[in-house]
């Protein structure tokens, strides 16, 4: 069967539906991965056909209304640097995505970074199926990104989700609805109406199987989603069969203990690299621990010189590097916090943005970590008391590997190819 893969964002929104293109490949697939152009390095590591989307991910984040966007920290102002900062982006990318589909079979798709794919399914008369990162309306917690910690009952949860599903969608609809109209650079199989309400409420009407790619150990599945909604575990990308560590990096594990891993992926201000240096390289010294510093889009660790004891990589994979560190040091996007607790380490979350919050609390509760230290409120000595908790609280360090044991053993994209094969009826 052919397939297209659909998802945009940063790497914590790819690498996801990169693991599972590169599992169903392996089932004998023919997959097409469309991402953003960013990424084509790492997909041609594991032979798949790419389709580029033309929207430049990194210089995005690096931008003026990528950074206010990233560091909105209030709904409002969420909602308000959403529009500024997405909006002039979806109609090329759509343009990208219809393409990306011509010739295919079945799409799947990111649900968040594209929930016009479900349109674009519609109109080619495709099967589609949606796969998520993020839970799905429900009455047991607030809606993750708009990061609300303290809710004042069940009906007030669900409702988040819904305004969410709803503001995104109609966010999104005016470049839909030009795409279906043929107003753009392509046109679909003839012009409709697309509909006003998110494409959520059309798929509990049809009961499509939606795949959730976070873990039930993580966060137990709430008893009001569908049984067609289906929480398989996280998605983990496994490195290319030809892939070794680095002999510099190698060479630093070896010489000493195991490090503390400090990485913030997409996150962090460009304009605050050599404070953020200064602050982490500080908590690291106090705390008495060597340091391994993943650069990340912000350039950490590479914007001074650091000590003898710390290393600074560009990257490395998650499933070999972490096992290997004393504690993690992370921004707590998901896909980052289901590797950081396979690890079976203890995790010190600093959120950023968005939903990085929840998984930050969700960490702490499960006993796996400290709780989180949010951004702004990030200093030297906090972060070096959080290093000295998680590297010799032996009951914290005790509970991390038990998570990490029930993380490891969950087959997340097993399970979703398996259901995938059901859907289309392989």
């Amino acid at each position: 069967m052919k397939i297209t893969v659909l998802a945009a964002g940063s790497r914590g929104d790819i690498q996801p539906y990169l693991a599972l293109a590169v599992a169903l490949h392996k089932a004998g697939h023919t997959v097409r991965f469309a991402a953003n152009a960013n990424f084509s390095t790492l997909v041609a590591g594991y032979g798949l056909e790419f389709f580029p989307l033309q929207v430049d991910s990194l210089a995005f984040v690096q931008q003026q209304q990528g950074q206010a966007w990233l560091e909105s920290n209030n709904p409002l102002k969420l909602a308000l640097n959403t529009v500024r900062a997405i909006r002039p982006t979806l109609k090329p990318l759509l343009q990208d995505a219809w393409a990306a589909c011509q010739g295919s079979e079945a799409i799947v798709y990111h649900t968040f970074t594209l929930p016009a794919a479900y349109t674009i399914g519609q109109q080619l008369g495709l099967p589609c199926l949606p796969a998520s990162m993020y839970p799905l309306p429900t009455r047991a917690h607030p809606c993750l990104p708009l990061n609300i910690e303290r809710s004042p009952g069940r009906a007030f949860n669900l409702l988040s989700h819904l305004v969410l599903e709803q503001f995104s969608w109609q966010l999104y609809r005016p470049s839909a609805q030009a795409l279906v109209n043929g107003r753009g650079q392509v046109a679909g199989q003839g012009a409709g109406r697309v509909g006003f309400t998110s494409p959520y409420w059309q798929l509990l009407r049809e009961r499509r199987p939606i795949l959730c790619c976070y873990s039930p150990t993580v966060l137990p599945t709430p008893s009001d989603l569908p049984d067609h909604v289906h929480v398989t575990g996280y998605w983990f990308l496994e490195p290319p069969g030809e892939w070794q560590p680095d002999a510099a990096l190698v060479a630093f594990l070896q010489a000493g203990p195991p490090p503390v891993y400090v990485g913030f992926g997409s996150m962090g201000n460009p304009r605050k690299a050599q404070e953020t240096d200064a602050l982490i390289l500080e908590a690291l010294a106090l705390s008495g621990q060597r340091g391994l510093l993943a650069s990340g889009w912000s350039g950490l660790g590479t914007n001074s010189p650091v000590p003898d004891n710390v290393f600074v990589l560009e990257s490395a994979p998650h499933g070999w590097l972490l096992p290997r560190m004393a504690a993690i040091v992370h921004h707590g996007g998901v896909g980052t916090t289901g590797a950081g607790l396979r690890a079976g380490v203890p995790n010190i979350v600093v959120p950023h943005f968005a939903d990085q919050y929840f998984w930050g609390r969700r960490v702490a509760a499960l006993g796996a970590g400290p709780p989180p230290i949010p951004r702004p409120a990030l200093t030297a000595g906090r972060l070096a008391e959080a290093i000295r908790e998680a590297v010799y609280n032996l009951t914290m360090r005790q509970r991390a590997a038990a998570i990490g044991r029930q993380v490891a053993a969950e087959n997340g994209v097993a399970l979703a190819v398996e259901l995938f094969h059901s859907y289309v009826g392989v």
